[in-house]
C-alpha cells in the first residue's frame, strides 16, 4: 500500500552571486552551505514542532560533492543543526537535479512506510567549489578522445553552455525569444522582490562581508534596472556568433534549500496545514548533447503516472538554467507561457545547482496555495544529459 506524501514545510536561503574569481564579491564568501543548509534544518523543525528524533532521514542534494561542498554521507548537516545523532542521513548527487532527486527519495521512504518524517534539500557553494577550473573535479578524457565514445560528444557534453547551443540549433529557437524571456525574468522577479513574496520562503542570514556584519535576506542575482535592450547587446559566452550568452543563462550562485516531506498520519499527529501532496515523480536521460530536452521527456513520465496530460496542469516551475530549455519545453509540451515561472525563474533568482531542485518544488507549492489552484509541475535539465520532474498537488 502506498502512502500520501505532504510537503509541510519549504525553507531557503537567499541565493549569493558566486564570483570564483574574485571570492570577496560573494556575500556568501564567509559562510559554508553545510552550516547554512543546517540553520535552515533548525528553523524547520522549530516552526513545525517536530521532534527530530522521529525524523527518519536527512537528505541533501550536491552536485559539486568536492572540497568544502563534501557531504560525509550526508551526516555534516546533521552534525552541524545539532540533530541526534540516531538521525541518519545520505547525499545525493544528480546534478541540477540533486535536491528534486532528494525530495523524491524521500518521498519513496514515507510511502514504502519506511520514514514518517524526512527533511530533503540541497545545497552548493559555486563560488568555493566552482564548476570551471576546479582541480578537485576530473572530466574523464577517455569519453572526448576514445572514437568509440564519439557519438556521444562529450566535447559538448561536458560544456552546458556548448548543449545550450545545440539545442537552439536543433530546435530552431532564435536568441531574440531567449532574450525576451531573460528580460520577463528578471522583471517578474523584481516585482516579487518588491511585493516581498520571497519573504515567505527565505531565511535572513547574517554574515560577515568585507569586514561588515550584514544581513542577507534577497537574491543578489534579480536586476531590477536591466532592460532588453542591455540583454540583446551582451556577446555571446561559449562560442564566437553563438545565441548563449551571460543574460539568457542563469548566473552562478550559492545558497541551500530545504523542503520537510511528511506522511499523512504525522500530518494529522501534529496538526500541521500541507502545503501540497507529491502525485508523481519521472526522471529521464537524453543525449548529453542535448541535455536540455530533459524536462520534456521527465514531465511526459510524471504526468503519465499520475493520468495527467500537461493541459490539466495549473502552474508550471521549468528551471532556467538557459532560457533555450524552458522554451523548447513550452514548444514541446504546448504550454501558455503565463502560467510558467510566474515569480521568475532562475536567471534572475539564480541556480546553486544542488539547491535548485527544492527551491522551484516549494516555490511551486506556494504558487498553488497563493492562487488556490490545484495541481502543477517542477521540472528542470540536468548536466549529463538528463530531466527531473515532480507532479504536486495542492493539500
Amino acid at each position: 500500500m502506498s502512502m500520501d506524501v505532504y510537503i509541510v514545510d519549504f525553507l531557503r536561503t537567499a541565493f549569493s552571486r558566486s564570483r570564483p574569481n574574485e571570492p570577496e564579491k560573494d556575500v556568501f564568501n564567509s559562510i559554508r552551505m553545510d552550516e547554512a543548509l543546517a540553520k535552515l534544518i533548525r528553523e524547520s523543525i522549530n516552526r513545525t514542532g517536530v521532534n527530530p528524533k522521529e525524523i527518519g532521514d536527512v537528505i541533501t542534494g550536491c552536485a559539486l560533492q568536492a572540497d568544502e561542498n563534501w557531504l560525509y554521507a550526508g551526516r555534516h548537516p546533521v552534525f552541524l543543526a545539532d540533530l541526534p545523532v540516531e538521525v541518519p542521513a545520505m547525499a545525493v548527487d544528480r546534478a541540477c537535479a540533486s535536491s528534486m532527486t532528494s525530495i523524491s527519495i524521500g518521498a519513496m521512504e514515507i510511502m514504502s512506510g519506511n520514514s514518517d518524517i524526512v527533511l530533503a534539500g540541497g545545497m552548493e557553494h559555486m563560488t568555493h567549489v566552482p564548476m570551471s577550473n576546479n582541480p578537485h573535479v576530473a572530466i574523464n578524457f577517455k569519453l572526448m578522445t576514445d572514437p568509440h565514445y564519439a557519438h556521444l560528444q562529450m566535447g559538448i557534453g561536458y560544456n552546458m553552455g556548448l548543449t545550450a547551443e545545440n539545442l537552439a540549433r536543433y530546435a530552431k529557437i532564435p536568441k531574440e525569444e531567449m532574450d525576451q524571456l531573460a528580460y520577463r525574468s528578471h522583471m517578474l522577479a523584481a516585482k516579487s522582490l518588491e511585493e516581498g513574496w520571497f519573504k515567505g520562503e527565505i531565511l535572513p542570514l547574517e554574515v560577515e562581508y568585507q569586514g561588515d556584519r550584514i544581513v542577507v535576506d534577497r537574491d543578489q542575482s534579480i536586476r531590477p534596472d536591466t532592460t532588453l535592450e542591455q540583454i540583446s547587446k551582451l556577446p555571446p559566452a561559449f562560442m564566437p556568433n553563438g545565441v548563449i550568452t551571460a543574460g539568457n543563462s542563469s548566473p552562478l550562485n550559492a545558497g541551500a534549500s530545504l523542503v520537510m516531506l511528511m506522511s499523512e498520519k504525522k500530518v494529522k499527529e501534529y496538526g500541521l496545514k500541507p502545503l501540497a501532496k507529491i502525485r508523481s515523480m519521472g526522471w529521464a536521460g537524453v543525449h548529453p548533447a542535448l541535455m536540455g530536452m530533459g524536462p520534456v521527456p521527465a514531465s511526459q513520465k510524471a504526468l503519465q503516472r499520475a493520468g495527467l496530460r500537461p493541459e490539466d496542469i495549473d502552474y508550471w516551475e521549468i528551471n532556467e538554467a538557459f532560457a533555450v530549455v524552458v522554451l523548447y519545453a513550452v514548444k514541446q509540451l504546448g504550454l501558455d507561457i503565463n502560467r510558467v515561472n510566474i515569480h521568475g525563474g532562475a536567471i534572475a533568482i539564480g541556480h546553486p545547482l544542488g539547491a535548485t531542485g527544492a527551491r522551484i518544488t516549494g516555490t511551486l507549492a506556494r504558487i498553488l496555495n497563493e492562487k488556490g489552484k490545484n495541481l502543477g509541475v517542477a521540472t528542470l535539465c540536468v548536466g549529463s544529459g538528463q530531466g527531473f520532474a515532480i507532479v504536486l498537488e495542492r493539500a
